[in-house]
């Protein structure tokens, strides 16, 4: 049976939802952790096949229940805060090619009514089988129960999933030099309440959540000064509770292209694989200061789950400099 006979398969879900669409925005369009909290495996990076093709396309793959599954991923499209989709056209594994497309429309009652579809055309029979069951059972659960939470997290004074609750992997000895550098800190005269908070999220947000923290969101979230907390999570970094790295930016996708963990280790020009330019580093825009655990702590998570969707980074202007 020839490919194009295979029928698509068309999956449409609704969720009536309190939050207004300018609140699950942040939460629903962060499609790396989405991806992560839907059960899909992380990228794989080892076998270097996320690299750039034509019209800004990626070639990208994972490997799940054993098979390997490659794709081109056109660029994602959306209109901040009410919907956004992608194209995808698998070069191995059960599926010829799939579409998804989400929509947050406004409620005029409230609330927001949450429309999230996929459509999916099968490379082969095991596709047939493979379709229905991952996409339109299991992952119709897993999807109800995602954005249900996400729904429940968005009202929070931190509008996204930096401080997400999961298993921490601490290393030997971690949860003992832990208590000892918070110790360090408030003999430096750190904040109390901001060492509380930060505490937090060390010692219990699951691993992506601490593998790229952002001192300027988290700030804003809680409503404290920026040049606070960033000045606490360089005190963090210097006794050893924390480690940073520099990333650099593109001026047009806003991508991180590059991390350093060194300032002097930044090469002034760099290359966007995606927006086909190179473009200068403007230290204004274009570096931004993330931090994560040191590892003598406890582990981060440094896979990717996405690497384009509309959240991968800050806008202009709101990234930590240093």
């Amino acid at each position: 049976m020839a490919m194009e006979s295979y029928k698509e398969f068309h999956y449409r879900w609704e969720w009536q939802l309190q939050s207004g669409p300018e609140l699950l925005w942040p939460l629903v369009a962060d499609t790396n952790r989405f991806n992560k909290d839907t059960g899909l495996p992380p990228l794989d990076r080892e076998g270097g096949k996320e690299e750039p093709l034509r019209n800004a396309r990626r070639r990208l793959r994972f490997f799940k229940l054993g098979f390997k599954v490659e794709w081109e991923e056109e660029p994602f499209e959306w209109v901040e805060p009410y919907r956004f989709g992608v194209i995808r056209h698998y070069r191995s594994g059960p599926v010829k090619q799939m579409r998804v497309l989400a929509k947050l429309p406004r409620q005029p009652a409230g609330g927001t009514r949450l429309v999230y579809q996929v459509w999916a055309r099968p490379t082969n029979v095991l596709g047939l089988v493979a379709i229905p069951v991952q996409i339109g059972l299991v992952r119709a659960r897993s999807f109800a129960t995602v954005f249900r939470h996400y729904d429940r997290a968005a009202p929070a004074p931190v509008q996204s999933l930096e401080q997400e609750k999961g298993p921490v992997k601490f290393a030997a000895g971690g949860k003992q030099r832990l208590v000892a550098l918070l110790q360090a800190l408030l003999q430096e005269g750190t904040s109390a309440d901001l060492l509380e908070r930060l505490l937090a999220i060390v010692e219990g947000a699951d691993e992506l959540a601490v593998s790229r923290l952002r001192p300027y969101s988290l700030a804003d979230g809680w409503g404290v000064g920026q040049r606070a907390l960033l000045e606490l999570c360089l005190l963090a970094t210097r006794l050893g509770l924390l480690e940073f790295e520099w990333d650099l930016l593109c001026p047009l996708c806003r991508g991180a292209k590059v991390g350093s963990p060194l300032h002097g280790g930044i090469d002034p020009q760099v290359h966007c694989d995606t927006c086909k330019i190179d473009f200068n580093i403007n230290f204004e825009c274009s570096v931004e200061l993330t931090f994560h655990p040191n590892p003598s702590v406890r582990s981060s998570l440094g896979s990717d789950f996405c690497v384009a969707g509309p959240r991968v980074t800050l806008p202009c202007g709101r990234a930590a400099i240093a």
